[in-house]
């Protein structure tokens, strides 16, 4: 990420402290943001899975075949 950062004083904003970002960087962020929480959900449902037994344990990738 770029280090081209702003921060907006609490002061100013009357919420607390704002960043302004490049668009293109924020854009970078969203889709990151995204990809983790797909991965996450994924591995979320993967151990639900093997939890309750819907799961196969293989010793070779052959026997996928």
């Amino acid at each position: 990420m770029s280090q081209d950062v702003a921060t907006i004083p609490k002061e100013v904003t009357r919420q607390g402290e704002l960043v302004v970002v490049a668009k293109k960087e924020f854009e970078k962020y969203l889709k990151w943001k995204s990809e983790i929480w797909d991965t996450l959900q994924k591995v979320r449902q993967g151990r639900e899975e093997y939890k309750n037994g819907k799961t196969k344990t293989l010793s070779s990738s052959r026997m996928l075949r």
